[in-house]
């Protein structure tokens, strides 16, 4: 299920769309409900799909394990006050307070975006841990050690560097059991993407307007900035001895499959009235970052475009 099918009253649904114009991956996301703090939920299967064997001999032994993913319910969001004095001093406080609300859902949306590909439990217990943390190290490609140059121009070498950077982006999208549901990247990536690849981009507007372009189809989603001006997915990575990468992620989302997001009811917004000496609106959204099947995510780090 979307994110949208949490709505219902007309601040959260409007809480929400805010959310969604500012967090291109929360628009791809699918959930489950689960009840409680925390679950089990089995992985994906990983037997064998079958073998041939000769007449009168066994098959060898199939015996797996099964694996499974603990999601541990974390809440995020927060209080959006203002103070009761506005209403003495002439303002009109519906207005003021819609207005705080809808910038808070905006910052809200690029935070949860951050926190999908940043989130690390060890550096805040509080949060869920994000792609970067969860993506196996067996669908975590580095095609240079040392990082691979994504240069422009038309020299051969420049060609070739071009080309081995394609078939890298390639194997990515191939790693994706099912076919990857989109690619995230920093802008500065896709455009130097869409720039030596031409005939395989195309470009199309989304849902709100906003020219996106896809790779062989898949949708291109730009990263963007968190609340306070960071870029989410920036060029300061380690790769080897080069300290000036950056990477491209890989999903395919699913609703208690692929990666999915565990939640109870959503997104949940409550006008609290007056609380103290403020007018108070809480936001509060239980949720964790679950990757059902390893194969569904992947990361291909080590890509260096600046200083080229």
């Amino acid at each position: 299920m979307r994110i949208t099918e949490f709505g219902g009253d007309v601040i959260t649904t409007t809480v929400i769309n805010a959310m969604l114009e500012n967090s291109n991956v929360l628009s791809k996301a699918e959930f489950y409900k689960m009840v409680g703090n925390a679950d089990y939920k089995r992985k994906a299967a990983t037997a064998s799909g079958g073998k041939f064997r000769p007449l009168n001999t066994d098959y060898d032994n199939n015996i797996v394990n099964p694996d499974f993913a603990n999601p541990v319910l974390v809440i995020f969001g927060d209080k959006v006050q203002v103070d009761r004095a506005h209403e003495r001093r002439g303002s009109d406080i519906p207005s003021v307070r819609a207005a705080q609300l809808l910038e808070f859902a905006k910052n809200l949306g690029k935070n949860f975006q951050n926190k999908f590909f940043n989130g690390d439990k060890d550096a805040d217990v509080k949060e869920f841990n994000g792609l970067k943390k969860i993506i196996p190290a067996g669908q975590i490609l580095t095609p240079e050690a040392d990082g691979l140059a994504v240069p422009l121009g038309n020299s051969d070498t420049n060609k070739t560097l071009q080309q081995a950077f394609l078939e890298a982006l390639d194997i990515l999208i191939g790693s994706v059991d099912g076919g990857a549901q989109a690619l995230s990247m920093d802008s500065d990536m896709i455009s130097r993407l869409t720039r030596i690849a031409e005939g395989q981009v195309q470009w199309a507007v989304d849902e709100f307007g906003v020219p996106l372009a896809r790779y062989n189809g898949i949708p291109l989603l730009p990263a963007g900035y968190d609340s306070a001006g960071n870029k989410i997915i920036g060029h300061a990575e380690t790769c080897g001895t080069a300290l000036d990468t950056t990477s491209i992620y890989a999903y395919r989302f699913g609703e208690e499959s692929d990666l999915s997001i565990a939640t109870n009811v959503g997104v949940e917004v409550k006008d609290l009235g007056i609380v103290g000496v403020h007018y108070t609106h809480s936001v509060d959204f239980d949720l964790d970052l679950t990757l059902l099947k390893n194969k569904s995510v992947a990361r291909l780090k080590g890509l260096r475009i600046k200083n080229l």
